[in-house]
């Protein structure tokens, strides 16, 4: 087992956990992992016995005082806030119902047209279709299919 191995496992030791027989065989062997464990349970040591100090009482009233003057600078800025995100999500769910409903008006599906109406419609678009050829024959000086002019 090398050092960088040890090393995760020095974390088990400190805390009193299950202690690997390799680890043990390889801190008897290495003078430099044994030190790093011994300079690790003199700073939990340390840790141990060091205790947090109490804040003044001057620093919680300055304290205080600061939190009451941020939330008097803004008051506004709560609700906009707290009203933009609802606001904003449903004016995009009317932008894209209301951009549905216009498509869905302005393109609406051709009426189902009747048999006769749909012949009629294709003898009108054959009649443009000859007069326009007719013109192009004319133009190109081509023989006309049209009757034989007396």
């Amino acid at each position: 087992m090398n050092c960088n191995d040890v090393r995760e496992n020095l974390i088990e030791l400190l805390t009193g956990g299950p202690a690997d027989p390799q680890v043990t065989a390889h801190l008897s062997q290495c003078s430099a992992c044994t030190q790093e464990l011994a300079s690790m349970r003199k700073t939990m040591a340390l840790l141990d016995e060091w205790e947090v100090p109490e804040p003044s009482p001057y620093f919680l009233t300055r304290m205080r005082a600061h939190l009451k003057e941020e939330r008097e600078k803004a008051p506004a800025a709560k609700w906009v806030a707290w009203l933009r995100r609802p606001v904003l999500a449903v004016s995009m769910a009317t932008a894209l119902a209301a951009g549905g409903l216009l498509y869905r008006l302005t393109v609406a599906t051709p009426p189902p047209e009747n048999g006769a109406v749909a012949d009629i419609e294709s003898l009108d678009k054959n009649h443009d279709l000859i007069l326009d050829s007719d013109l192009v024959n004319e133009l190109t000086g081509a023989p006309s299919d049209d009757v034989a002019e007396p």
